[in-house]
């Protein structure tokens, strides 16, 4: 049985595309399963895959001592494939396979899901922003050219690799749920109650805070209506946890639930007729494919979402929901009005995303490209 070492300095060990999606299967394609984090302080064996993590975040010449923690994993584990979340974990990754103790090395491939240095250097001021943005686009570069293959979240993304390395090979392996964990549950709109529902990093990057002038706006509007709001997930920062004081306070249908399991937190949002992805412009937010925009298809709801080139040409294919442009918040209360009075529009919108997700936009379609990737590698 060949060996495989999913390595991540950045994610936990149970990110649904690295545990339930890469890791599960990998399983099925006879593999012994290996998550290697350092962000968590974890050691198990859970599913048959087995799980090395341990936090480096509060420790003294942490990024020496993460260095030195892969590597041992690496040698422990001794595999013949290694896969990469981020850019650092690669090029540790290559140095561990030139003194790898095996006939043939491991194959290394990059899983690219993020815009890197973007959301590194986004979040700096001043001349350090520079910094972050050189030196990231250089770490890139080296991860790129130093993997034998490429795993790309999204088409958006792939440009810039090319660029890095012209050559390359690589598979387009989206952000496509596992339908097995979705029940459908399209709602039709009865007795004048529509329920909203938003689930992922809850922010006001994100959109919290037009959610909530959302409701806000409508409960004045449709003084005969009930509305609701779920919100799941889990708060990037603390400091805006007070926003579930003030949608419990709109005087509408509110629950908020925490981060859970990948396989369970589709149930939350069961009882969702419409849900929001609205998301504020960035560099970041503008070229990406938000991944519950997937999930969403895939439970067969009606979805509302900013007009970001990304996300319209999914639209345009699945016919699911409406765009609308996040910084004109009157347009956006004119085309959720408009939901509101075609009833219908919800209904069949929501039908028109899961038969999508049903036809195109799954992991099965991913897993056949994992397999192709891996016959590539002779694996």
């Amino acid at each position: 049985m060949k060996k495989v070492a999913i390595v991540s300095t950045g994610h936990p060990p149970f990110d649904e595309r690295i545990f339930n999606k890469i890791g599960e299967t990998l399983l099925k394609m006879n593999f012994d399963v290996h998550i290697v984090v350092t962000t968590i302080n974890h050691i198990a064996k859970i599913e048959q895959i087995k799980v090395i993590g341990k936090d480096f975040r509060n420790q003294r010449f942490f990024l020496f001592k993460k260095i030195s923690f892969i590597m041992r994993s690496m040698k422990n584990i001794n595999p013949d494939l290694i896969i990469c979340s981020e850019a650092f974990p690669v090029i540790i990754s290559f140095l561990f396979t030139l003194f790898q103790r095996k006939k043939i090395p491991a194959r290394l491939i990059y899983d690219v899901t993020e815009w890197y240095p973007e959301n590194v250097y986004l979040k700096r001021k001043g001349l350090t922003r520079i910094f972050y943005f050189l030196f990231g686009h250089l770490i890139n570069f080296l991860a790129t050219n130093l993997s034998d293959y490429l795993f790309v979240g999204e088409e958006t993304k792939l440009i810039r690799y090319l660029k890095y390395s012209p050559k390359k090979k690589y598979s387009i392996i989206s952000y496509y749920p596992i339908l097995e964990y979705y029940k459908p549950s399209t709602l039709k709109v009865l007795n004048n109650e529509i329920i909203f529902g938003y689930a992922g990093v809850i922010s006001i990057s994100r959109g919290l805070d037009i959610y909530y002038q959302i409701l806000k706006e409508l409960k004045k509007q449709f003084i005969d209506f009930n509305f609701g709001f779920i919100l799941s997930g889990k708060f990037e920062f603390e400091k805006e946890k007070h926003y579930i004081d003030k949608f419990s306070e709109l005087g509408i249908t509110f629950k908020y639930y925490e981060w859970t399991d990948y396989k369970e937190f589709s149930r939350n949002l069961e009882c969702v007729h419409i849900c929001l992805d609205i998301r504020p412009p960035n560099k970041i937010y503008e070229r990406s494919l938000p991944i519950k925009i997937f999930d969403y298809m895939a439970l067969g709801k009606c979805i509302v979402a900013s007009n970001y080139e990304p996300i319209k040409k999914i639209f345009d294919s699945a016919n699911c929901g409406i765009l609308v442009n996040p910084m004109k918040f009157d347009e956006i209360i004119k085309s959720i009005i408009n939901l509101i009075n075609n009833k219908d529009l919800i209904y069949q919108y929501g039908l028109n995303g899961r038969n999508a997700a049903e036809k195109f936009f799954n992991w099965k379609v991913c897993e056949e490209e994992m397999k192709k990737a891996l016959g590539y590698l002779n694996l």
